[in-house]
């Protein structure tokens, strides 16, 4: 079984970089979205966290991990442990 530390990313640093972006974008509408939350809670609903909570863990394994691998890997570091998700 070959060692996943020396493996090559899948990704390239251009599109980690592209990713990174994206799920800074993101992260910037669930900012807004929970800004507006906060504003009225009584329109804050379960199903409205669930969402959230969705919408990030999507940016955290789609964008930010995959990201974070190809980064480390051209910097020559280790990557970090996982991110424990629900």
């Amino acid at each position: 079984m070959a060692d996943d530390n020396n493996q090559s990313p899948a990704l390239d640093p251009q599109e980690a970089l592209r990713m990174l972006d994206e799920a800074r974008s993101r992260l910037r509408t669930v900012i807004w979205a929970l800004h507006g939350m906060h504003q009225d809670l009584s329109a804050l609903t379960v199903d409205d966290l669930a969402d959230i909570e969705h919408l990030l863990t999507e940016i955290l394994d789609n964008a930010m991990t995959p990201s974070y691998d190809a980064i480390s890997h051209v910097l020559g570091e280790q990557s970090g442990g996982a991110v424990t998700t629900h």
